[in-house]
């Protein structure tokens, strides 16, 4: 069975580090969940999530080139929708055009301004 990023698969925690947890998985291999992926909210210590032996569900972030597997107990996140492409072209002209539009009325202003002031 191989393993790909979004997966998710159940395990046993086999060891508790500061900077996170390994686990074996289901099909013998094992990844590590990071501290920073044990949970949604702010982690201190690892033992305070989980412990040695604990069966938990995990879901495969990354399978890196070199064989590890990063392991997140987070639950997964919706994908944000794509943000449209800005047409920089159309962008630039509308800016010089409301940018040529407020010179006008300024000095047009300024015009009137100077007519009365004489």
């Amino acid at each position: 069975m191989s393993i790909t990023a979004g997966q998710k698969l159940n395990g046993k925690i086999t060891s508790v580090k500061k900077f996170g947890a390994f686990v074996e998985l289901e099909n013998g291999k094992s990844g590590l969940v990071h501290i920073s992926e044990l949970s949604e909210k702010f982690v201190e210590k690892v033992e305070d999530v989980v412990s040695v032996g604990q069966e938990v569900t995990v879901r495969v972030k990354e399978v890196t080139p070199e064989g590890k597997i990063n392991l997140s107990m987070k639950p997964a996140r919706p994908e944000k929708p794509a943000r449209p492409a800005l047409d920089l072209d159309k962008a630039i002209t509308n800016f010089l055009k409301d940018s040529d539009e407020k010179q006008s009325a300024l000095k047009k202003n300024m015009k009137t301004q100077r007519r009365r002031s004489n």
